[in-house]
């Protein structure tokens, strides 16, 4: 039980710290006003962002599951309850670093925060009896893995990174690439349909931010979308080990 409550508070001051950083005020300005400094081609619209509600809405359903298996097989182990509350940690980390413009040490700390997911992600056996408990884990893991590449982009914009002479265009399409390269990934070996379904998300954010301003960038948005719709319409769904 002392497990649930961990956990429950966890969620509870993520969501609230979250909220008040991304829409309200931390430090006199909100995450997104921060993000909306620098003319980064790969951040999405606005309203993307509001998958965050989604984030915590199923973790705490991922609790919620956890109370009804409290006497299984299946109960949170203590490796897991450690590794979720130091994702919080770090979560909170990153954000107060963002909005005390150290973003250095907050794109360290997401690293950081991105890895121990992953780990807790890797901690779920690929069988369907994880399937409901593993979920809200890799919306979690999704999603902060695309925040992560657009705040590393954003750092690199921020140092005035030449980018090897590529236009801005050319390489906001060379990011899109590699976190489809993720998605596919992980939609190929660990059967995972949260991952890509996320990061369709996030690039049709971008290309109704870039619009026809960018018609190269909303255009890859488009393309990479829709070859991760393939990949989830076609790449085994049910391998054996998860019959």
């Amino acid at each position: 039980m002392s497990r649930l409550i961990l956990l429950f508070t966890s969620v509870i001051v993520a969501t609230l710290f979250t909220i008040n950083a991304f829409w309200l005020q931390l430090k006199g300005h909100s995450t997104i006003a921060i993000i909306d400094r620098l003319p980064l081609l790969v951040a999405p619209a606005k309203y993307v962002y509001y998958i965050w509600f989604i984030v915590f809405l199923f973790l705490f359903l991922w609790i919620y599951n956890y109370i009804k298996l409290r006497r299984t097989e299946f109960f949170l182990s203590n490796l897991q309850t450690m590794l979720f509350i130091l994702v919080v940690i770090l979560e909170i980390t990153t954000l107060w670093s963002w909005h005390s413009n150290q973003f250095v040490l907050s794109t360290v700390t997401l690293f950081l925060q991105v890895a121990v997911l992953g780990g807790l992600y890797l901690s779920y056996p690929l069988k369907k009896e994880y399937f409901s408990l593993r979920m809200p884990i890799a919306i979690f893991f999704s999603w902060s893995t695309f925040l992560l590449i657009l705040m590393g982009c954003y750092l690199l914009v921020d140092l005035q990174w030449s980018a090897f002479g590529i236009s801005n265009a050319l390489w906001a399409v060379i990011v899109m690439t590699f976190g489809t390269a993720i998605a596919l990934h992980l939609r190929y070996h660990h059967f995972d349909i949260v991952f890509p379904l996320m990061f369709i998300w996030c690039y049709l954010g971008i290309a109704v931010q870039n619009g026809f301003d960018e018609l190269l960038v909303t255009t890859a948005a488009l393309f990479l979308a829709g070859v991760m719709i393939v990949g989830i319409i076609l790449i085994k769904k049910n391998p054996e080990h998860l019959k």
